[in-house]
């Protein structure tokens, strides 16, 4: 009684009314939902995966198998798929197509390689690795200096030879001509110590000789009879003049200023002369000491050295030792103007520039990179499998496949075979060179290789 009056007054307001109709219609359809639901559809029967077991070594059978193999997969999801899909209802009642669902493309398989290669040849071995420069080469610089010119950029193409870099060269320049004033010093020596004696040489070492004995004979001797006398006058001389000097001293010595007359500074000076007179006359009667008679003997002797010397000429030796100093100046050149050369940088090899590491106005030291240059020939490394080794040799054909072209091969040949196997991977690094310089097979592109059997 009490529905029937609450829905008897929700007929007068109309918001009420609205919610009913949409309760009503949200139970209808659950109760079509539990329907369908209790439709009983075919379910998928699961079908059993069979793989061929792989064989090593023969690669026709295995390539043949991997094919089988994936068609049986690819068949057996598109059952499932045809399967669950067949007899879907819709929320309104319609089924969808089954032979259009079958028809879906499938998805992309992300283990496939990057580089998609023709039909493997039968019994070849394929392997992925890719594109390497043959050299690549990073030009330094050899010796300090600012960058003076540097005319390259990436990209270039440059060849054996060609300028890289140009470095400042004054000081090299600098050290290179003091090296020149040396040599030219060394030289002169050598020509020096092989010139033959001159006469004007001869006779003045023979004068120096001829002083220097008469020196030391006089030292050893003792003075002559006519030396002898000769001091003995001196002596008699200087006491006559002391006698006539002391005579005019007493003619004045009465006189109060007698400190003052001449006669006085007369007797005086005539007194110190006797006195010399008398210490000479002593010495050369006494003769010289043995210090004064070894100095003059060395004085001989080194007189004697001089013109032996001149009249031989250099010793073989002392000729060894000249010589040596000129091949070490004519070193100190080389070393120099080799300094000097170094400062133009040029390129080692042919190829491509890559990178630049400096600019103009940068100073260069020693080791400094200036530029990478990547040469026009390429090569494909690959590590192939222990089991695989009898089937390698050196010029081997094969096949060089990438994606930047694809269906397209390059022909190459096995260039390389590592004499040894990494002991981790149990493989061996064979590298593979194009027949001839390709410029689409740049370094870093991924490849595919195929080889042949020959």
């Amino acid at each position: 009684m009490k529905s029937r009056t609450f829905f008897h007054r929700s007929r007068k307001h109309p918001r009420v009314q609205k919610y009913l109709w949409m309760v009503c219609l949200l139970v209808a359809t659950s109760l079509v939902i539990s329907s369908c639901n209790l439709t009983g559809a075919a379910q998928p029967t699961a079908v059993p995966f069979a793989a061929t077991p792989y064989q090593p070594g023969n690669e026709a059978i295995n390539t043949a198998a991997n094919a089988a193999n994936s068609a049986e997969a690819s068949a057996s999801t598109t059952n499932t798929t045809t399967n669950t899909m067949t007899e879907t209802t819709t929320s309104n009642g319609a089924t969808t197509d089954s032979t259009a669902v079958a028809a879906a493309p499938a998805a992309s398989d992300a283990s496939q390689p990057a580089v998609t290669a023709p039909q493997a040849t039968a019994g070849a071995l394929r392997y992925s690795s890719e594109i390497a420069a043959d050299h690549q080469v990073v030009v330094v610089a050899e010796t300090p200096g600012m960058v003076l010119e540097l005319p390259l950029q990436v990209g270039d193409i440059i060849t054996k030879g060609a300028l890289v870099a140009q470095l400042d060269t004054t000081l090299l320049d600098a050290q290179k001509a003091q090296a020149m004033v040396g040599l030219e010093a060394a030289t002169a020596q050598l020509a020096l110590v092989k010139l033959p004696p001159d006469e004007d040489d001869l006779a003045a070492a023979q004068a120096a000789v001829n002083a220097a004995g008469a020196a030391y004979n006089r030292a050893s001797g003792g003075l002559t009879e006519e030396e002898q006398r000769l001091v003995l006058a001196q002596l008699k001389q200087a006491q006559a003049a002391v006698t006539v000097a002391q005579a005019a001293y007493n003619q004045v010595k009465g006189n109060p200023a007698i400190g003052m007359l001449p006669q006085s500074l007369q007797l005086q000076m005539a007194t110190i002369g006797v006195e010399a007179a008398q210490a000479n006359y002593d010495k050369a009667v006494k003769g010289a000491t043995q210090d004064v008679i070894a100095g003059a003997y060395a004085q001989l002797a080194g007189a004697r050295a001089q013109l032996q010397r001149l009249k031989e000429g250099a010793k073989p030796e002392q000729i060894k030792a000249v010589e040596a100093q000129v091949k070490q100046a004519e070193m100190g050149v080389y070393l120099a103007q080799l300094q000097v050369s170094k400062a133009t940088v040029k390129a080692p090899i042919d190829g491509i520039i890559t990178r630049i590491n400096s600019t103009v106005g940068a100073m260069a030291a020693p080791g400094a990179p200036l530029v990478t240059i990547l040469s026009h020939e390429v090569k494909v490394t690959v590590a192939v499998e222990e089991t695989r080794i009898s089937q390698l040799a050196v010029g081997q054909p094969a096949l060089i496949y990438v994606e930047a072209y694809p269906g397209r091969a390059f022909e190459g040949t096995v260039a390389y075979i590592a004499p040894e196997l990494d002991p981790a991977t149990r493989t061996v690094q064979v590298t593979i060179r194009p027949n001839e310089i390709v410029n689409e097979l740049a370094p870093g592109m991924s490849a595919a290789v195929e080889l042949l059997n020959q």
